[in-house]
């Protein structure tokens, strides 16, 4: 799915989503993850990171995030940071920026140890499907920024899609009429991988505020669900084959702004 880079994007969701749903009919989450090629002490890797940022300025901005567990614990994502969500009328010259720095850095020596794990991924970023979406006005948490974004990832198997969609759909009407005010942005793959990926993110300040809280919210939405349909566990058997989840830590001295 940023005040130091990440208040201030996580404030402009909402209005993007706004805008660019409106004026280009979809609006992108780009991001690519990276890792240490053998050998490599994370130290020297970040240090070398810290070096190579000075050619991301403008539209070649990022944000940099540590994964910290799941299955790509340990490694990193760098997510383009001019505009989130993307428009579509910027992804190509955002694309183009981080592909080819226009920035000379001297000593730049990062690129020899990153190992990079499927290049430039592209997510469409779905507000139908998405609640409680930041807004300008304050998406801080307790005035502060979010420390954490966990992402649950959901496969739909073969010719599924019309279940998870019906089963997502349902799912976040229900959930929005709860009191909860917890974000949740969810997102499908177009491109990089296996795209037939749907994701739920949230930003958060603990681990532990999304263990016990927001598993009592989910289960409170789900036994509404089984209460109203009998056939939910077919349609979720016949919709994704699998899920799994991670947790992202912002990075901001790895990161860097637009000016």
């Amino acid at each position: 799915m940023l005040l130091t880079n990440m208040g201030i994007i996580m404030k402009k969701i909402l209005l993007s989503i706004l805008f660019t749903s409106l004026a280009f009919g979809q609006a992108y989450h780009m991001q690519s993850v990276l890792g240490l090629k053998d050998g490599v002490r994370i130290a020297d890797f970040e240090k070398a990171m810290m070096q190579h940022n000075k050619a991301h300025k403008g539209l070649a901005a990022v944000n940099t995030f540590s994964i910290v567990n799941g299955p790509n614990a340990g490694k990193y994502v760098r997510v383009p940071a001019a505009q989130w969500p993307t428009p579509l009328d910027m992804v190509d010259s955002v694309y183009d920026a981080h592909a080819d720095h226009d920035i000379e850095v001297p000593y730049d020596k990062w690129g020899s140890m990153v190992e990079l794990e499927g290049g430039m991924e592209f997510w469409t970023v779905r507000p139908d499907l998405s609640r409680n979406m930041p807004t300008v006005e304050g998406s801080d948490i307790n005035g502060q920024q979010p420390k954490y974004i966990t992402i649950y990832y959901y496969g739909v198997q073969q010719g599924g899609n019309n279940n998870t969609e019906a089963v997502f759909s349902r799912f976040n009407e229900i959930a929005k009429q709860s009191d909860s005010t917890r974000p949740w942005v969810a997102m499908t793959k177009t491109l990089g991988g296996n795209v037939s990926v749907y994701s739920y993110s949230t930003p958060h300040m603990t681990m532990s505020e999304l263990l016990a809280p927001a598993q009592a919210e989910f289960g409170a939405v789900l036994a509404e669900m089984y209460a109203e349909d009998s056939e939910l566990d077919s349609k979720v058997r016949s919709g994704w084959s699998w899920v799994w989840s991670e947790t992202w830590r912002f990075r901001p001295e790895l990161s860097t702004s637009v000016d």
